[in-house]
């Protein structure tokens, strides 16, 4: 494969991974759309499941940040590479720092604790098992 060749394939595929970025961005912020939404028409529920399904909203949405990140990493380590081989591609913008904290969820803070005091007052059954990821 020559220079040329590689030059082709290392801008598709940065062009691709931007795609990627710009789709994970859409998608985070719908889902946090989609929890703010849940959360306000469930105001006020006392059903453990409401607050078992906006813990997952949270973590979901922990989780597609991370994939975010990852996407940005891959992209910075392409730029890199073709940098290092003499071959330049177009910048793309710099997201900043990866936020590892999810945002609090005031009804999703104490899950597990709820969980507990709700397995405990139901006798016989035990808590609830943790997501399997």
């Amino acid at each position: 494969m020559s220079l040329p060749d590689i030059t082709i394939v290392l801008r598709d595929l940065h062009i691709s991974v931007n795609q990627q970025q710009e789709m994970a961005k859409a998608v985070i912020q719908e889902a946090e759309n989609v929890r703010t939404e849940f959360r306000a028409l469930t105001a006020g529920a006392a059903n453990p499941l409401v607050n078992r399904a906006l813990g997952n909203y949270a973590r979901g949405i922990v989780k597609l940040r991370a994939g975010a990140w990852l996407l940005a990493q891959a992209g910075g380590s392409l730029s890199e590479y073709a940098r290092v081989i003499g071959v330049c591609l177009p910048q793309q913008p710099i997201e900043g720092e990866r936020k590892v904290d999810p945002t609090p969820d005031e009804r999703s803070d104490n899950l597990e604790r709820r969980r507990n005091q709700r397995s405990s007052s139901l006798g016989k059954l035990g808590p609830v098992g943790k997501p399997p990821w």
